[in-house]
């Protein structure tokens, strides 16, 4: 079902929105490893899912996984100078981007007939805005991990 997703996301302007992603990588381009997986959530966001950096660690210590190198090694003082230079170039258009898109998707559901193609579009468009926005410090992660990394962290917080 998620090909079938994405595959109407990038007929319905997902392809669009997945070129601004990759020229922007292209002209950041030392942190283009970075960004190489926002750029491939965007050409494909449905079955994946977005998760907080420090949620994923919690987890992997629960769970035992291996950790990523990367910038998500790094100081947070690198990576709030990366996420400051992206807000203040790419980001904002970017997320202003997605909720354009979004809006226009919602748009679209005044015809009874393009409820079913334009809600999730508009629904995943209004998704990415927060990845969009601020990239470093999140992990794109498969949707099911990503929702039982996210109960766990809420679980946790709750003290349960």
């Amino acid at each position: 079902m998620s090909l079938l997703g994405n595959i109407i996301w990038l007929i319905t302007g997902g392809l669009v929105i997945g070129l601004g992603y990759l020229i922007f990588a292209i002209i950041f381009f030392p942190l283009l490893p970075f960004l190489w997986p926002l750029v491939k959530y965007s050409f494909a966001p449905f079955g994946k899912g977005v998760v907080r950096r420090s949620d994923l660690n919690k987890y992997k210590k629960r769970e035992d996984y291996d950790s990523v190198g990367g910038i998500d090694n790094a100081s947070t003082v690198v990576r709030f100078l990366a996420n400051t230079l992206w807000v203040l170039t790419a980001g904002i258009i970017m997320a202003f981007a997605h909720l354009l898109a979004g809006l226009v998707q919602l748009a679209a559901c005044i015809f009874i007939i393009t409820i079913p193609l334009s809600l999730p579009n508009a629904l995943a468009n209004f998704r990415m805005i927060g990845p969009a926005f601020r990239p470093f410090g999140l992990v794109i992660v498969p949707k099911a991990l990503a929702e039982e990394i996210k109960v766990g962290a809420a679980k946790k917080s709750l003290g349960i």
